[in-house]
């Protein structure tokens, strides 16, 4: 048997939806975008919500939203896909790594305080595979300090946080929709905010800084607009909402199919303990259920996590790693000046970690064979 890391089908809604886009004759920014704005305003529970290009897109846009900019410092974590460190660099602010707790995989709250400098002004949070951060000690830091607080949730639309859905609790917070995450849009992103002045100025940065968009003039407003800021071409499209809105209707049935695959992964892993630590479960926040994230006990073994993929591959199963540290690429390295030992938490837990097949077009069959291959490897190299 064959299971890859990732596949996906789209059913006869979003194939319909994309079609009534094509036949409207209007393609870019328009009412499926604001629609699309507002589903994920109720589903979140936010004020606003403004529609971008891509994930990256969104935090670059909620930095420069907040007033990120040249001199300024930006405290992340460098367990995170580069998209998070890229988006400071872009306002011309350096980005500040701060280590992670090593049981969630999120930022550490007591590491990012140490961090904090008077060039300090805002600290991006990322939920690690779904799992929200520890958002009353970064909410409290950040109130401390007088500095802003910004949510990367590129993996987390549908999680919750003290009983509090993601999308409200940071003064904005970023979702993805890439093919891989909960819902997709080919490729897209939202910001979520309870600011007025902020969800303003994210849109109108989405689209060169105008103060209306070619829908609002065509439909019958003034052909005469101005620009306000400089801004970028980050604008969502008919198209990505339109799949949007179709994967949204269904996004419950979604969240049901990964919250059954995790369980059978736990049940089908349940005999592992001395080899493998699969995700916990958290009495304060509900995962998203992006990843599934399971972690080597390296003592058990007699080969490395990179073995133990190699293996695992040979045998039709696919796999990931989530993340390489930021520290660790070429890039980064010669501009950040950081260095592994700097990071023990990410560190060591980048060794260990592995993510496995999933998704919602994953079968049950193809767990249990996951399940199997990983019961086979670790007897065969056991310590």
């Amino acid at each position: 048997m064959k299971v890859p890391f990732f596949r996906l089908k789209f059913g006869p809604a979003e194939k319909k939806a994309v079609r009534d886009v094509i036949a409207s004759g209007w393609l870019t920014t328009g009412p499926r975008v604001r629609e699309f704005e507002r589903r994920i305003s109720q589903f979140t529970g936010a004020k606003y919500a403004a529609a971008v290009s891509s994930g990256t897109a969104g935090l670059h846009l909620s930095l420069k939203g907040v007033g990120i900019g040249p001199g300024d410092e930006v405290i992340t974590t460098p367990m995170t896909m580069a998209a998070t460190v890229e988006a400071i660099l872009y306002c011309g602010a350096k980005p500040v790594l701060a280590d992670i707790d090593p049981v969630s995989l999120n930022i550490d709250p007591g590491a990012v305080e140490k961090k904090i400098t008077s060039k300090t002004k805002a600290v991006v949070a990322v939920d690690m595979a779904g799992v929200p951060c520890e958002y009353h000690a970064l909410k409290e830091i950040a109130g401390k300090y007088g500095i802003s607080l910004i949510e990367d949730a590129a993996h987390a639309l549908g999680g919750e946080y003290r009983k509090k859905r993601i999308g409200t609790i940071a003064d904005a917070t970023v979702f993805s929709f890439y093919p891989t995450k909960n819902i997709t849009t080919g490729e897209g992103g939202i910001v979520t905010t309870n600011s007025g002045r902020l969800a303003g100025k994210i849109r109108r940065l989405s689209l060169h800084g105008m103060d209306s968009s070619g829908w609002q003039r065509y439909k019958g407003g003034s052909w005469r607009y101005d620009i306000t800021d400089l801004g970028f071409k980050y604008n969502m499209a008919e198209l990505p909402a339109a799949l949007g809105l179709a994967q949204l209707d269904r996004f419950e049935k979604f969240r049901g199919k990964r919250e059954h695959l995790a369980k059978r992964y736990a049940k089908g892993l349940s005999g592992l303990t001395e080899y493998l630590e699969i995700p916990l479960e958290y009495d304060d926040r509900k995962p998203a259920r992006h990843l599934y994230i399971v972690r080597l006990n390296r003592k058990n073994w007699r080969i490395d996590r990179d073995r133990v993929i190699m293996e695992l591959e040979k045998r039709g199963v696919g796999c990931g790693v989530h993340f390489i540290p930021i520290y660790r690429f070429k890039y980064y390295k010669e501009r950040l000046d950081y260095k592994p030992k700097d990071f023990p938490n990410t560190e060591a837990s980048f060794k260990r970690i592995i993510s496995l097949p999933f998704y919602v077009d994953l079968s049950f069959k193809e767990v249990d064979y996951v399940c199997t291959v990983l019961h086979n490897i670790a007897k065969k190299f056991s310590r």
